[in-house]
């Protein structure tokens, strides 16, 4: 009985004993250390990555909002997208055109908690031009092609153009108002994007346009018809066309065609030939599009 409550006494003893302290948790976020602005139109972009820890190296929980700051004041708060995620921010240009501006970041706790400021990104803005005009997208001649014109706004501000396919994705920058993209399926539908540029500035937009590839466009009608006659029938001859994506030409004689098939050359024999018989042509494209007929001409 006696060893029992010695053994009691020792157990209960050992229970109310604290351990060492552990030490608390510091709450404030790690520093944003890759800020950077750019121009896009009349609209500053910044983008930065949110810090994914503490300054104590435990996992950022209660990241609130982003402090945007410029000489010192405050010109944006936004609500932080989370830990370890890169965000964004688009401050107007406003009037202040060709001068420095210096923006940092700062995060802030629901806690109220604030981080140290992260480094400064630097910027001039500059004057940009305006929206491309009356973009169109056709398709023929076995290609898409993009035509515009330059900007009502500052259009002397223009050096390139940025010219961007959505799916599949690709930038090209070319010089004159137009564009060909001859790599596509036929069926499928294109969507595109294009900016005026000042050097590697965007100006204002992008202005968009989508088409479905299916070529409409009829070949022009054949011209600079002629016809001999001899004592065998008629040879009647045309200027060729131009088109890369011709089939070849159809000929009618009196009206009606003169042949089942396509006549793949620019010239016709007909040992059928009858004084007074006319001819015609008409240009077809691979897509079956038929041009106009050409002029008749007759034989004498």
């Amino acid at each position: 009985m006696k060893i029992a409550t010695v053994c009691l006494v020792l157990l209960l003893a050992g229970c109310g004993r604290v351990g060492a302290p552990l030490p608390p948790f510091i709450r404030i976020p790690e520093q944003v250390t890759d800020l950077a602005v750019r121009q896009d139109g009349n609209n500053l972009i910044l983008t930065w990555t949110n810090p994914a820890t503490y300054v104590d190296g435990s996992e950022a929980t209660d990241l609130a909002q982003i402090q945007i700051r410029e000489n010192e004041i405050i010109v944006m708060n936004v609500e932080a997208t989370g830990a370890g995620k890169t965000q964004t921010a688009v401050i107007p240009v406003g009037a202040s055109l060709d001068r420095s501006r210096s923006f940092l970041v700062i995060l802030e706790t629901t806690r109220g908690k604030l981080s140290q400021v992260s480094n400064i990104a630097t910027i001039t803005p500059l004057a940009v031009p305006g929206r491309v005009l009356r973009l169109r997208a056709v398709v023929d001649q076995r290609r898409i092609t993009l035509t515009w014109e330059k900007p009502q706004d500052h259009p002397e501000l223009a050096e390139a153009y940025r010219v961007s396919r959505i799916a599949p994705a690709e930038t090209q920058f070319v010089s004159e108002t137009r564009y060909d993209d001859q790599r596509y399926r036929p069926g499928e539908m294109y969507t595109y994007q294009v900016t005026a540029m000042r050097g590697m500035v965007p100006g204002d937009g992008p202005e968009s346009v989508s088409i479905v590839v299916e070529d409409k466009t009829a070949p022009l009608a054949p011209a600079g018809l002629d016809i001999v006659v001899s004592d065998t029938g008629a040879f009647v001859t045309w200027d060729a066309n131009a088109e890369s994506d011709l089939a070849g030409y159809r000929v009618f004689r009196n009206g009606m065609p003169a042949a089942e098939r396509l006549t793949t050359t620019n010239s016709f024999f007909d040992a059928d030939y009858q004084a007074g018989f006319s001819y015609a042509v008409s240009a077809v494209d691979e897509f079956g599009n038929e041009s106009a007929r050409s002029s008749p001409i007759s034989g004498k």
